[in-house]
């Protein structure tokens, strides 16, 4: 009986090593850290108006997406996946969520004098499930690839609507994410987080409205048609939802994986969320007359200035802020450049190759698409002349605020750079338009502003309306949690529930509730009640409720100043939505 089993199993043993199925298996269902690269090939895609005659077709750069996964704590196989990102457009995520206490290292939040490494974090959210951290195209490590790299013209049209609008955006990160999953089948059926920071807001509005209303994106009902995005989604419905292959996956299955939203101090409806702010910021006894009176100067809102027809409020904020007050605008508790400080003190240490490796618990030196032999054709800049490469003056005052704002600290951590970044000694010394890491790219923030497709009158504006009625229209599918940070004037978060309410052919009423749900430590939330008729397709929406707490001594980066209060605000909310088994 011994040797016949003996028999049976080296002829087992002799099969796998034949298959290698079992290696494959043990492989493909064991989750590691990673960090690299994911490819993603030109896309040809367009915007149009109902009409071929109205097309304009646009074929983007190819690019390597950098990304790195942390796998959850505990059972990550059976957790969810929270997929990170900041906004800009043009900042990089690895210095921004990654590096600021949602990973399981951080900068060391809690001093303002800057170190020289990451420390483990207490407030991680691979606690929760699994992290995956992406830096947009042309931000952070990602690069694009082009002919000719070294012909400045040629760079120059790389940076363009082609590569730079909330769509193609957005699609990137489906592309992306899709692609993930499917090399991680553990994984692949598992719910997905989407956490935007800022910009980010607007980016999860379009991924989550495409994800939703895929077949839209592929038959012209949409302003943006991008067909081989809606088969690859369609690929990954065929494999998560095999009940529906080959058919359109309504909402309310999708939203079974894609149906939660973490939005930390987001542009939503940004044009609206601008005018209700301007409109808070002039009532008198505002934030900005208490900061006025505390820094012994005067605050003159736009109603009582003799050029009241072309004053703007937030605008004329923003500015007063900036050269009176002396504030930083991201949180008006501390002096200006204070939060850029944070994030270009990340910068500078992921610039270390034993510090990125510490972040990222991999060994960077095995990804073979850092190294400068492997970049030939990269390009991160079309102009190398510095903050000036791109006209400022054509960009909304904060994000002037914010390129020039980097360039004063980063000039501050000059004298220590060198004893910190030793990525070209390690990858090689890269070409001069090329770049290791950007954690600000004031060239792509640029295109998304002043591009061909907003010159010929499509209606892409990042900050624009219609983004407001897809978030709004997301909302009826998927569960919402917003941030409310008291000291930041960039998003004014207090301005989000009025600048819905200004949707009036979508919703009757949106009501901030500062005392709901009540046995919360940080009460609030948004009540949004529908119109009956807001959207053709979708009958009797009711009301839906935002989470929206309070964070009494937050910034624009909500994780950098209450990273704990965050991580259990989050995890109480994903519990209570059946998300999470355990807080």
């Amino acid at each position: 009986m011994k040797r016949i089993w003996v028999v049976f199993i080296f002829l087992f043993l002799l099969s796998v090593f034949k298959t290698g199925n079992l290696f494959c298996r043990a492989e493909n269902q064991t989750l590691q850290d990673e960090s690299g690269f994911f490819q993603i090939d030109p896309v040809h895609y367009y915007f149009h108006y109902h009409s071929y005659f109205t097309r304009l077709a646009l074929t983007t750069s190819q690019a390597r997406i950098w990304y790195t996964f942390l796998k959850a704590d505990q059972d990550g196989e059976n957790k969810p996946l929270f997929i990170f990102f900041n906004g800009g457009p043009g900042s990089g995520t690895t210095n921004g969520l990654m590096s600021h206490n949602t990973g399981r290292m951080t900068q060391d939040t809690l001093s303002e004098t800057f170190q020289d490494e990451f420390i483990p974090n207490p407030f991680r959210w691979t606690r929760m499930g699994n992290l995956l951290y992406v830096d947009a195209r042309e931000t952070g490590f990602s690069y694009n690839l082009m002919d000719q790299p070294q012909d400045y013209g040629r760079r120059f049209f790389e940076f363009g609507a082609q590569n730079y609008n909330s769509y193609i955006d957005g699609a990137d990160f489906i592309r992306l994410l899709l692609d993930f999953l499917a090399r991680h089948p553990v994984i692949q059926k598992k719910p997905v987080i989407i956490v935007g920071e800022s910009y980010g807001g607007i980016r999860t509005t379009v991924m989550l409205h495409i994800l939703l209303n895929y077949r839209d994106y592929a038959d012209g009902t949409s302003i943006f048609q991008d067909p081989s995005l809606v088969e690859k989604i369609q690929a990954h419905y065929n494999a998560v939802f095999p009940e529906y292959r080959g058919q359109v996956v309504p909402p309310e299955v999708i939203t079974t994986q894609f149906g939660h939203q973490v939005l930390i101090q987001p542009a939503i409806s940004a044009e609206y969320q601008h005018y209700i702010a301007g409109q808070l910021f002039e009532e008198e006894g505002s934030v900005i007359y208490q900061i006025a009176e505390e820094e012994g100067v005067i605050y003159i809102p736009c109603s009582r200035q003799t050029n009241e027809g072309n004053c703007d409020p937030r605008s004329n904020v923003l500015q007063f802020i900036l050269n009176v007050a002396k504030r930083d605008p991201y949180i008006y508790s501390k002096p200006a450049d204070w939060m850029p400080g944070y994030f270009a003190n990340a910068a500078r240490l992921l610039q270390n190759t034993e510090n990125l490796m510490n972040i990222t618990g991999t060994n960077v030196t095995n990804i073979d698409h850092l190294y400068a032999s492997s970049r030939a054709n990269a390009y991160r800049l079309f102009d190398l002349s510095g903050e000036n490469s791109s006209s400022l003056d054509e960009l909304p005052v904060v994000e002037q605020y914010r390129i020039r704002s980097l360039f004063r600290v980063k000039a501050k951590l000059e004298r220590t750079n060198a004893d910190i970044e030793d990525l070209p000694r390690v990858f090689g010394v890269l070409q001069p338009w090329d770049r290791y890491f950007l954690d600000l790219n004031h060239d792509v923030n640029w295109a998304f502003y002043v591009n061909i497709a907003l010159h010929r009158g499509y209606d892409i504006y990042p900050l624009g309306t219609p983004i407001g009625e897809l978030f709004l229209e997301n909302v009826v599918h998927v569960k919402t949690f917003i941030t409310n940070a008291k000291y930041d004037l960039v998003v004014f978060s207090e301005a989000i529930p009025g600048a819905l309410a200004l949707h009036t052919d979508i919703l009757e009423s949106s009501v901030h509730d500062r005392a709901e749900p009540a046995n919360k430590e940080r009460p609030g939330q948004i009540i949004l009640t529908y119109r009956s008729d807001a959207f053709s397709d979708i009958e009797t929406i009711g009301t839906r409720i935002i989470r929206f707490p309070w964070y009494d001594s937050s910034c624009h980066c909500v994780p950098l100043t209450q990273p704990e209060e965050l991580f259990l605000d989050v995890s109480s909310w994903l519990f209570e939505n059946s998300v999470l088994s355990e807080r």
